[in-house]
């Protein structure tokens, strides 16, 4: 099933500038690791050295937004369109 996932603008240099990439899977962890396997320089900004999303990234997805804990699981469907960013820090 494809899926459509928004890149931030600090990731678009390593995809040729492209702000929107395809991908495959039935979660967003499973989208993330189609689009890695396909380009691993994306691997790098996405998955610790465990192979577990980056705590530092977010996901908004049919307006929800999901964290790095629960995206791996996170289920999504055809056509759907997800968009990643950063997740903001400070006080």
């Amino acid at each position: 099933m494809s899926v459509r996932l928004q890149l931030p603008p600090m990731l678009r240099p390593v995809m040729g500038g492209e702000r929107c990439v395809t991908a495959e899977g039935n979660s967003i962890g499973e989208a993330l690791r189609y689009l890695s396997k396909r380009h691993p320089a994306l691997a790098l900004h996405m998955f610790d050295e465990r192979g577990a999303i980056r705590h530092n990234l977010v996901f908004i997805h049919e307006g929800e937004l999901v964290r790095a804990r629960d995206a791996a699981a996170h289920p999504i469907k055809a056509g759907d369109e997800i968009v990643l960013a950063n997740a903001l820090a400070g006080g």
